[in-house]
């Protein structure tokens, strides 16, 4: 099998699109690695009405994740809360539980991704986005091996 190089946020991106098959939308995706070789991928839903954030984070952190790429339509502004922020809350709290460390997220909008930790400043675009988008996206949980 051939050596995977993750340089940059990009690179993860574009990982993620080709591992799952699809470009995601309103999903949270994680990754586990061990000992520098990726694990499982994990795409599932982000929760469609508030209050089911800690259900939500439990269901994943059982998983046992590391890294996560929010993908929402909402844009990120400066000074204003971040997109599904007690999703994401609730998520690290839950994994924290679990000694689970989040080492970095990306939030994903529809054409530029960021930090999700650090507020919005010089978004970067998507590299060849057209490339990896596919129009079906499921409607349930997806993972790969």
């Amino acid at each position: 099998m051939n050596a995977l190089t993750i340089k940059n946020p990009a690179d993860l991106l574009s990982f993620i699109g080709h591992t799952l098959g699809f470009w995601p939308e309103e999903s949270l995706v994680c990754i586990t690695l061990d000992n520098n070789q990726v694990g499982a991928t994990l795409r599932v839903d982000l929760p469609r009405h508030p209050g089911h954030e800690i259900l939500f984070a439990r269901t994943v952190a059982s998983y046992l994740t590391n890294d996560f790429a929010l993908y929402a339509t909402e844009r990120r502004d400066p000074g204003q809360p971040k997109p599904h922020a007690a999703t994401i809350a609730a998520h690290t709290a839950v994994l924290a539980e679990n000694a689970v460390t989040i080492r970095d997220g990306i939030f994903v909008g529809e054409q530029t991704y960021s930090p999700y930790d650090t507020d919005p400043g010089r978004d970067i675009t998507l590299p060849q986005l057209h490339r990896i988008t596919a129009k079906s996206t499921p409607n349930s949980s997806t993972a790969a091996a």
